[in-house]
């Protein structure tokens, strides 16, 4: 167990930054005051310089003046930053590190390519992460509530456990193959679409012959931590659910165009089980999942399902060209819209949002790359205005957050899988910048790829194998299983909510951004999910490649 105190004094990204971007690191006041204490000095009348020191020499190449940052809410307390974005660093690529009165921060890089192992890792992640394949959990499944046996293979495993989850996987598919999108032309060292097509190719068995699709597959209960090829017990589909079959056919439709090129048989095996999902929807009412009392696992249940409907139907639309799909989402998205708000109550009204259990900003972000159907419509740069006008609405609620943020993390609450929800909210923010072109948009963005690795009152990288500190006990059965963790993982990072009776008997007290554990029982804070991965590997992509 880590339980996360101030070993090293100063903040900063722990595996670096580029030459030409901001740099920023961070002291508390608390801690600046008590250097300088020690060294003698009167804090308020001390210089609050700090320097920025190549490693092997000593050398110091850059100084400046720290400034201060007051307290908020989620850091607890005010601190210091030293901005040194100024130095573009050497042509060499060096180990540098920040002093500040005596403290040193932990090495880092500046250079061009200082994400790309870690790009490469976090997506090697779901090559890891992959189910079945001969070594587990290959014995047919039994359909819930009948004798019915089905065989499905593959997936990736969700999280911590060995269920395999539709809604989770189908946000996965979807931030993967954006992320595609960004770096297709310059990061070859992993095949994404390979990788995103072992999950495809599970989804499509996750279909019934009427195109309803089951909602899960897992055991009844959560295993102890052992290795997946060692969970022996019953593996069981879950009833079918209306997120899971919307869900599907939204990511199917979109991904149908990825492989039309290279194999023009499998694209249309996506697209036409993506139409025969929506057939079963348009034909059923609501089905809101919740877990049938033997089951035991994640339940990923949804009271409001609109929001999926819409990502099918918004898919649908670009993938098939067909008005009946776009009039359609159009009048889910109007509903939505005239909502009243209601406190306690998030899920009214409209908004857009790329978390597992609100989807709509998929499909709005598919309407607005396919703005030449919009724009042959009647009225289409009225309809084309109104599709952007949330994006730019909430992306400035998140830029406001950064701001006043002493970290620029763009939330003003912590729950569970905060580090996902950050890169989400970064998200919203991107497609808003590449609506307005708006700087301070994409800087913000920037700042939650820190904040993640390093620039936090933790001084911790969330990412398992980076950093000089990192998950080492993460809540995932693989990684304690076999004594090895494995690299590439995004921890779930601060709950306030205190979620787990770990985090209740360690973290109580502590300002929302200290609300997290590095230890194997503290689910709410250290475990680990397909869809916090994929959400970083597309913000990464988007900024960096």
């Amino acid at each position: 167990m880590q339980i996360m105190k101030r070993e090293a004094e100063i903040y900063v990204n722990q595996i670096g930054y580029l030459p030409d971007e901001n740099k920023y690191a961070y002291i508390s006041r608390s801690d600046y005051e008590e250097k300088v204490s020690c060294g003698q000095k009167n804090s308020s009348t001390a210089k609050k310089e700090f320097s920025l020191v190549e490693k092997e020499s000593g050398k110091i190449l850059f100084t400046g003046t720290l400034k201060e940052k007051s307290e908020d809410r989620a850091s607890g307390e005010a601190y210091y930053y030293a901005d040194f974005s100024d130095f573009q660093g050497l042509e060499e690529d060096q180990l540098f590190y920040i002093e500040i009165s005596g403290a040193k921060s932990f090495a880092f890089r500046i250079a061009r390519n200082i994400y790309d192992n870690l790009y490469f890792s976090t997506l090697n992640f779901f090559k890891l992460s992959r189910c079945g394949q001969g070594v587990c959990h290959t014995g047919k499944a039994l359909v819930y509530g009948s004798q019915e046996k089905k065989d499905v293979q593959g997936g990736w495993h969700d999280a911590g456990d060995y269920g395999r989850y539709i809604v989770a996987g189908a946000k996965t598919v979807m931030d993967l193959l954006l992320a595609y999108e960004c770096s297709k032309n310059t990061f070859r060292a992993f095949d994404i679409l390979d990788e995103v097509r072992f999950e495809l190719e599970w989804m499509l068995q996750m279909q019934r012959e009427d195109g309803a699709v089951y909602h899960k597959i897992s055991c009844y209960h959560f295993c102890a931590f052992i290795n997946p090829e060692d969970e022996k017990d019953e593996i069981v589909l879950a009833p079918v659910s209306t997120s899971a079959t919307a869900d599907f056919a939204g990511t199917l439709a979109y991904a149908a165009s990825y492989y039309k090129a290279s194999d023009p048989a499998f694209s249309e095996k996506l697209l036409k089980a993506a139409i025969l999902a929506q057939s079963y929807l348009d034909c059923h009412e609501d089905e809101l999942y919740t877990n049938p009392p033997e089951i035991k696992t994640g339940g990923y249940g949804d009271r409001d399902v609109s929001d999926e409907r819409y990502f099918a139907l918004a898919s649908l639309f670009a993938a098939t060209k067909k008005s009946e799909y776009f009039e359609k989402a159009m009048e889910i998205r109007r509903n939505k819209e005239a909502e009243v708000p209601v406190e306690g109550e998030p899920w009214r009204g409209w908004h857009e949002s790329y978390g597992w259990g609100s989807v709509s900003g998929y499909g709005t972000e598919i309407l607005l790359k396919n703005q030449d159907l919009i724009l042959q419509r009647q009225n289409g740069k009225e309809l084309l205005e109104e599709l952007k006008s949330y994006y730019l609405k909430e992306a400035e609620v998140f830029l406001n957050t950064s701001k006043n943020s002493v970290f620029g993390t763009d939330l003003s609450h912590f729950s569970w899988g905060s580090n996902g929800a950050v890169c989400d909210a970064a998200h919203v923010m991107l497609v808003a910048y590449s609506l307005t072109g708006k700087k301070d948009l994409y800087e913000a963005c920037k700042r939650q790829i820190s904040y993640i690795l390093g620039c936090n009152p933790l001084n911790f990288c969330y990412i398992s194998g980076f950093g000089s500190k990192n998950p080492v006990q993460p809540h995932h059965r693989p990684s304690i299983a076999s004594g090895k963790i494995m690299p590439g993982m995004l921890a779930g990072g601060p709950c306030e909510w205190l979620a787990d009776d770990y985090a209740k008997e360690k973290l109580q007290n502590r300002s929302p951004l200290k609300c997290y554990v590095d230890a194997v029982p503290s689910y709410s804070t250290n475990e680990i999910a397909i869809y916090w991965n994929s959400a970083f590997i597309y913000l990464l992509a988007a900024l960096y490649f």
